[in-house]
């Protein structure tokens, strides 16, 4: 009667951490799934914006496409540290790089702003008018399924399953540093 017993309790624990592991590996899928989507929307923000400096170099004089350059080189980082980003899943330095470098397009696309001609302050309002609209809309859902997973893999017993599987928590990604 005892072995029946422990048999029972070890199936249940056995079944327990089963669904606890497919409940923390689903909720995680889901993050990385939303990520994808901010991180298209990013990706076409660059593209689009990248397409316009290309437009604006060929139209610009020496002078101004040395402006424009600066604006470039602050996509193509932003661009890199998207693919980091998108091949290391969740990883938060990456992230974080992601959020460094989009500050850094922010900050080049105002100080455009100051010292540009009116030709181009239009194209640039517009851009960063988009990146206001666009990016924290394409972060609600991303953060919603960052919340579900990184209480799941803070619930107890879940929690201990969490840590031997070395599930990390996911990074919410805040652009409220006064920028886009």
């Amino acid at each position: 009667m005892g072995a029946l017993i422990l048999g029972l309790l070890l199936a249940i624990a056995v079944f327990w951490a089963v669904g606890a592991h497919n409940r923390l590996v689903r909720l995680r899928a889901e993050v990385v799934r939303q990520w994808s989507s901010v991180d298209a929307v990013w990706l076409r923000l660059v593209v689009r914006m990248q397409g316009g400096i290309a437009a604006r170099q060929s139209m610009a004089g020496a002078e101004g496409a040395d402006d424009l350059q600066a604006l470039q080189s602050a996509c193509d980082e932003l661009l890199e540290a998207l693919s980091q980003a998108r091949l290391q899943a969740l990883d938060a330095e990456s992230q974080k790089q992601v959020l460094v470098q989009h500050q850094k397009v922010v900050a080049e696309i105002r100080r455009m702003l100051q010292t540009e001609n009116d030709a181009v302050k239009p194209d640039l309002e517009i851009a960063l008018n988009r990146m206001r609209q666009t990016l924290p809309a394409a972060l609600i859902p991303y953060h919603v399924a960052v919340v579900a997973y990184n209480e799941a893999l803070a619930m107890r017993p879940a929690s201990w399953l969490a840590r031997r599987l070395k599930l990390q928590p996911a990074m919410r990604m805040d652009l409220s540093m006064g920028a886009a």
